[in-house]
């Protein structure tokens, strides 16, 4: 595969040549100084218009920034944030990757940039790459649980917010940082780098990068021994060993970024280019005995390569007003709109084109505090429409609209804190060129939410957290008005016109342990749903492929997650930290035998934390159990140990900073196939895998 010469392309090779032309300039005038340690639960968190840190909510969210980021970046998000608690991918190869929340993902799971929408079209199927770059994210915040109340009903399952300085908000000195990587089991070549600097009121940010990747290498063959047992042995013959056939990549970004920042606040705009072609690992046909599969099909079952070309531009304004009037302590703006198109290849011939024009706009309002009182009042439009080409197309083009007001208010009782919040909001799913055979062209959707919660801080460096959310979620464009062959997950996807929309009861009980050397959380959730949308099987098979109905039933989902830090007494070896965790979800579905397919299985881990001067490594061990109380029709997949490890060295020369770092993936060379993903049965892990890089400050 090779990507063509773009205009993207010439702007990330400007953006690598004034980030690193102005190196030398950055070292004479950027802060010496070591980078401020950062406590976690004192970074404030951006997911949260109401502000605070991570101890001041009521629902569990985490921040990833600093050496752990760094340690967990992988090419997709969905890898990078895979061993996270609660967290697990969907995994469509090594391209692919979505994070999938307590169970939920798809249209649960919003993925955010800085408070807005990626206006992707990841969420529409797994083979679908999330338009972000992990290598350049300053940080990671995750909101498990249903966040309707604060992002509309695309947020059922939680949000995952991205962080990256695209837009400063604040008056800043010249920098120029960089990173380069490589691996062993795909051959990685990628590299990041990134200017961000000011002339007293005018910002700026400037980054770009570039990836490749040959097919990842895997411990045995792509299909399990089930499915090899299912060939003859010509069939058998032909399977190869050790590498994972149609899993290359290419990628490539850069973005530009400028603001005018003050003491009244901030205002600025910014564009991203993101383009990516990567191989899709193939998912053999399934046919009956009178079927053959038709040539449109081929992507699943005929000779040719399937792979995706991906293009994004992202154009943002963003502005932040400080006490603009008297009961006003903060105002911003943020708009987005966004130019999308993916184009599923066989070969070199065009099998589906997907088409995504949306755009954004979120209004939120911090009020003064009102003696205890605080709280925010906010305003949310979306209007995205999604347009499928193709021969292979399985949903109408259509026009998603939404208009969400929210209210969220807290109450301080110290040491007790209230909080209650209120949405409405109204969605609209309107077909573009087509109707239904009833005549129906649109569905409309009133949705309300509602949330109360308390955060009790009972002893010192302990509190409890409470939570309950009622949220209503609206069906999705393909949920409704698929009809068709779905060739990235090999089904005969058929929507529902008459869906209704499903009503969630969360409730989220945890306890936290948050200074000290001894950490400690722990959470424990129940989610009731009513009229829980799902793909189920029906075991018949159309144009050669498993028939699968958008549907509704009621369902319930429950589950634990915890984990647990120790400091260990200094040594002259350098400080230890030891570490445990884990985390299960369970749920039942009212249709069937009660299973949910793809649920994301049980893992529990340990690890090992170490710094001495400049330098700082880790190990953690990961045990993911089996599956085998699959939904009908679905496969089990066996459990399986990861075991990994990093070391790095930091140092400085002059006024720079560099650090070397080495990572080891699949230490044990394991086979291990990902439960969420609907390629488990023909796409593992890749095998043993040592990434080697170099990160510099300058």
């Amino acid at each position: 595969m090779k990507l063509r010469r773009s205009p993207l392309a010439h702007a990330v090779s400007l953006a690598l040549a004034v980030s690193l032309a102005a190196t030398a300039h950055a070292q004479s005038e950027a802060d010496a100084a070591e980078p401020e340690a950062v406590e976690l639960d004192t970074v404030e968190v951006r997911v949260l218009p109401q502000g605070g840190t991570p101890l001041d909510s009521t629902q569990p969210v985490d921040v990833i920034t600093g050496e752990q980021l760094d340690d967990q970046k992988e090419a997709t998000l969905g890898e990078t944030l895979a061993t996270e608690l609660g967290i697990h991918s969907t995994y469509f190869g090594p391209g692919a990757g979505r994070p999938i929340i307590r169970g939920l993902g798809g249209n649960r799971v919003r993925i955010t940039e800085d408070g807005l929408s990626s206006l992707d079209a990841a969420a529409l199927s797994p083979d679908h790459a999330v338009s972000a770059e992990p290598l350049l994210i300053d940080r990671i915040e995750i909101l498990r649980g249903p966040a309707n109340l604060l992002y509309g009903s695309t947020a059922s399952g939680g949000v995952i917010n991205l962080i990256d300085n695209r837009i400063p908000e604040q008056r800043q000195d010249f920098s120029a940082q960089a990173e380069f990587r490589a691996n062993t089991a795909a051959d990685e070549r990628a590299g990041v780098v990134r200017l961000d600097g000011g002339i007293g009121a005018f910002q700026f940010h400037i980054d770009g990068f570039q990836r490749e990747t040959d097919d990842y290498e895997i411990p045995g063959f792509a299909l399990t021994a089930e499915e090899l047992a299912e060939l003859d042995a010509e069939e058998r013959a032909e399977q190869e060993e050790g590498v994972l056939k149609n899993t290359a990549q290419e990628s490539e970004g850069a973005t530009i970024g400028v603001s005018v920042v003050g003491d009244w606040g901030f205002a600025g705009v910014a564009w991203k280019g993101f383009e990516t072609l990567y191989g899709v690992p193939k998912k053999e046909k399934e046919e009956d005995d009178d079927d053959e599969l038709p040539s449109i099909l081929a992507k699943g079952g005929g000779d040719e390569p399937v792979s995706i070309d991906l293009d994004q531009d992202r154009y943002e304004f963003r502005a932040g007003f400080w006490q603009p009037v008297e009961l006003i302590d903060e105002f911003r703006i943020k708009f987005a709109r966004n130019e999308y198109q993916h184009i599923e290849l066989e070969g070199d011939e065009i099998g589906t084109t997907f088409d995504v024009e949306g755009q954004e706009l979120r209004l939120e309002a911090r009020h003064a505090p009102i003696g205890r009182l605080s709280g925010v009042v906010g305003f949310q439009f979306e209007d995205t429409t999604l347009e499928a080409v193709g021969e292979e197309a399985f949903i109408p083009a259509a026009d998603t609209q939404s208009k969400g007001l929210f209210v969220i208010e807290e109450f301080d009782l110290d040491p007790i804190l209230l909080s209650a919040g209120l949405r409405l909001q109204t969605d609209e799913i309107s077909l573009a060129d087509s109707v239904l055979a009833d005549g129906t062209r649109s569905r409309d959707f009133d949705l309300l939410s509602l949330s109360a919660g308390a955060v009790w801080r009972f002893a010192p460096d302990w509190q409890a957290s409470a939570n309950w959310q009622r949220s209503e979620r609206a069906p999705t464009q393909e949920e409704l008005f698929a009809n068709g062959p779905h060739i990235a997950t090999q089904n005969f996807e058929v929507g529902d016109p008459s869906l209704g929309k499903e009503t969630s009861n969360n409730i989220d009980i945890g306890i936290h342990k948050y200074a000290g050397p001894f950490h400690f959380r722990a959470d424990v959730f129940y989610n009731d749903i009513e009229d829980f949308v799902y793909l189920a099987d029906t075991g018949d098979i159309e144009d050669g492929l498993p028939v699968q109905i958008w549907s509704q039933a009621d369902a319930e989902f429950w589950g634990l997650e915890a984990e647990a830090s120790v400091k260990l007494p200094e040594t002259s070896f350098g400080d230890f930290e030891l570490r445990g965790f884990g985390d299960t979800v369970d749920a039942d579905i009212d249709v069937g035998n009660g299973n949910v397919p793809r649920l994301s299985p049980t893992r529990l881990g340990a690890g090992l934390d170490w710094h001495r001067g400049g330098w700082r490594g880790n190990v953690e061990f990961v045990r993911v159990f089996e599956v085998d109380d699959v939904a009908e029709f679905e496969s089990e997949t066996d459990g399986y140990n990861m075991l990994t490890a990093n070391l790095a060295y930091r140092w400085t020369i002059g006024m720079s900073e560099f650090e070397l770092f080495l990572k080891g993936a699949n230490l044990l060379d394991e086979e291990q196939r990902v439960h969420t993903s609907f390629l488990k049965d023909v796409a593992p892990l890749p095998g043993i895998n040592i990434t080697t890089g170099l990160r510099a400050r300058f």
